[in-house]
């Protein structure tokens, strides 16, 4: 991902709220998505 080459840190948004920030060598794809994609709530 561009994004993580390019940055020193990552914040990522879901429905309008900051859920992570993230350093460059915590960030990959995977950590990313479970932190911007919505969390269903049972």
């Amino acid at each position: 991902m561009e994004v993580m080459g390019i940055s020193d840190r990552i914040l990522v948004m879901s429905e309008g709220a900051i859920t992570g920030e993230l350093s460059r060598d915590e960030a990959n794809e995977q950590r990313l998505l479970q932190l911007a994609l919505p969390r269903t709530r049972g």
